[in-house]
Order: C-alpha cells, then sequence, then structure tokens
C-alpha cells in the first residue's frame, strides 16, 4: 500500500506539473499570508509557557482536567492554546512539554487527540466574515467548534492514566533570556513544518481532482486541506443550512494537511498520534450536528448577514452566553465535585 501511494504521487506529479507548481505557490501564499502571521507568536509563547511553571497558573482548571479528562495541570498549557492558538499550536505545545519532562507520553498523547482547534480569528474572519459574511456566524461556529472539542476529549478519558504517568519533573529552571531564545528556534522549527505540509497539500489537491467529479464536489477538498475546502462553499448554491453544517464539519475535521502536521509534531518527539484521525472525524461530525441542531431550534441565530459588520443582536448574544457557559460547564462542574470530596 505504502508502495502504491508513493507511485501514485510520483505519477500524479510526472503527469501534472502545472497543476503541481499552482499547488505549490498557493500553498506558500497561505502559509506566508494566512498562517504564519497568526500561528507564529503562539508558537514562541507556547514555548515560554512549557518552560515556566505553568502548574501554578492553572488551579482552577487542575480539577477538571483530573476529573474529566484524567490528565494533570501542566497539560493546562496545550489545551487552552490548543483552544485559541489555531491548528496546531496544541500539537505543539503538547510535545514541547512532553520533551521538556512536564508532561508523560501517555498523558502528552491524550492531550493532543482534542486540543488542535480553528483559532477564533480564523472562524469569525475567514469562516464567518470571508465565507458567509456575517462575524455573528463565525463566532458561532468557532462556539460549537470548541464545545464539540471538549466534549471529544470525554471519549478518550475513560481510561486513567496511570500513577507513574501523571506527574513528571524533570525540567531545567533556566534565565527568561535562555527559555526566550529555546522558544523562538523551537516556534521557527515548527514553523517550517507547517509551512512544508501547507505546501505539500494544496498541491496534491491539484493533481488529484478526483472530487471535482462530483456534484458539489469541490468542497470535499477541504477534507484534504481546510481552506481550499471552505473558498468552495462561498459559491456553492446550497440552502445556508447545509453550507453552514458543511463548515462546521471542515472546522472540525481539521483536513488531512492539519492532521499530518500534527502526525510530523509528535513523531519528531516520539509520541504516539494513535486514533488522531478517529478523534477528529468525530469532532466533526459532532460539531455538524451541533450546528444542524442549533440551526434548526433557531434559525435567526446563524443568519448570514452582509459583509459588513452589523450591531450584534440580542438573540444572538444570549445565544452566545448560552454557548460560553456551556463551554465553562465542564469545568466548574468539575470544580464543584472536586470540593464536594
Amino acid at each position: 500500500m505504502k508502495l502504491f501511494l508513493s507511485l501514485a504521487l510520483f505519477a500524479a506529479f510526472l503527469l501534472c506539473p502545472t497543476a503541481c507548481a499552482d499547488g505549490v505557490r498557493e500553498g506558500l501564499s497561505l502559509a506566508a499570508v494566512q498562517a504564519l502571521p497568526a500561528l507564529f507568536p503562539f508558537f514562541v509563547v507556547s514555548g515560554l509557557l512549557v518552560r515556566c511553571d505553568t502548574a501554578r497558573l492553572s488551579p482552577l482548571l487542575a480539577k477538571p482536567l483530573a476529573r474529566l479528562y484524567g490528565l494533570p495541570p501542566e497539560a493546562a498549557p496545550a489545551l487552552v492554546l490548543g483552544l485559541i492558538g489555531g491548528y496546531p499550536v496544541g500539537a505543539a505545545t503538547a510535545c514541547a512539554l512532553l520533551s521538556e519532562g512536564v508532561l508523560s507520553r501517555e498523558a502528552a498523547e491524550r492531550v493532543n487527540r482534542f486540543c488542535n482547534c480553528a483559532s477564533p480569528g480564523f472562524c469569525v474572519g475567514l469562516v464567518g466574515l470571508g465565507v458567509f459574511g456575517s462575524a455573528q456566524a463565525g463566532a458561532m461556529l468557532y462556539g460549537i467548534h470548541i464545545i464539540s472539542a471538549l466534549i471529544v476529549g470525554l471519549f478518550f478519558a475513560r481510561t486513567p492514566l496511570s500513577a507513574l504517568s501523571q506527574r513528571i519533573h524533570n525540567r531545567n529552571r533556566t534565565s527568561f533570556p535562555s527559555i526566550f531564545c529555546a522558544s523562538v528556534q523551537q516556534a521557527a522549527s515548527t514553523a517550517l513544518t507547517v509551512t512544508a505540509f501547507l505546501t505539500m497539500f494544496p498541491s496534491c489537491c491539484g493533481c488529484f481532482a478526483v472530487f471535482a467529479l462530483l456534484p458539489y464536489g469541490n468542497v470535499l477538498d477541504g477534507m484534504i486541506e481546510l481552506t481550499n475546502g471552505l473558498d468552495e462553499l462561498t459559491v456553492l448554491t446550497l440552502p445556508r443550512r447545509t453550507r453552514l453544517t458543511l463548515a462546521s464539519f471542515l472546522l472540525g475535521f481539521g483536513g488531512l494537511a492539519v492532521q499530518f502536521q500534527v502526525r510530523a509534531l509528535a513523531e519528531a518527539h516520539d509520541l504516539p498520534a494513535h486514533g488522531l484521525f478517529a478523534a477528529k472525524l468525530l469532532h466533526g461530525t459532532l460539531a455538524a450536528m451541533l450546528t444542524a441542531f442549533l440551526f434548526a431550534l433557531s434559525p435567526a441565530v446563524l443568519t448570514v448577514s452582509s459583509p459588513e459588520l452589523t450591531p450584534i443582536s440580542v438573540r444572538f448574544r444570549y445565544t452566545l452566553a448560552v454557548l460560553f457557559v456551556s463551554a465553562l460547564y465542564p469545568i466548574w462542574g468539575g470544580k464543584s465535585a472536586g470540593n464536594d470530596i
């Protein structure tokens, strides 16, 4: 199978050199214009945080992480940065925590399965305003995206971590200039990996235009490279509800380009990536189901407005508050349960 896939790639690149070159240019442009400006600062910050005593910064998350996900408090940076930093900041942080001796391999593998999410800027700016002309729709999709990720984490936390893997402290304490230099160097290495995969997968999409033969098949390019599929949603004549549901699924699944970025970072640190595809597929499915349910419950919540920013409606504020409370409920619920013990 490996030989067949390698020969297929070789033949595709040999027979479609123009499409391959266009894909490389597209990938490099995507990395330089959109991805790295948004991700690189988070790569540096994640490196700084994992080299500090982050357990002191996460007392609120300690009990819910342990009770809900079976994770030590040191996993908090990977979870928090993964939820807000964008793909693949969560994976980069989990790998850094592992290499610094802060997390065990078992704990890093667990958090890595659900800590890789799209950033709020990506959801609101590119998806909300860029695809649907509505910041409101993008914010709602981001809320659904995060809730789905937190639910996915529960599916992989049924087996408790071994006592030996709960907490490891092999960290060497150094000065801030030292950890800053190390963080920037590590961020540069991670950025190079991200750029390589963002360059490779658009060229694959150009060479293997199989999805284009299917009705509305171009949107399935998002299963390979996320932004390509999202761009196709702008020209589809599907109903609004269907396009929003598709966008929600693609955001959760992330595309193979993102998943291979996560795998590449994990393998560089000898971190297993078992179950990653299943976790992202479950993430996308849950997000799509929640989006369809929310739209059926209140279509105005995900109304697509004009490209101009419009005042946020009262109903939207109410719904956003409900989603926010729903996202925080596992944290407060875990904390209250812990206090009852």
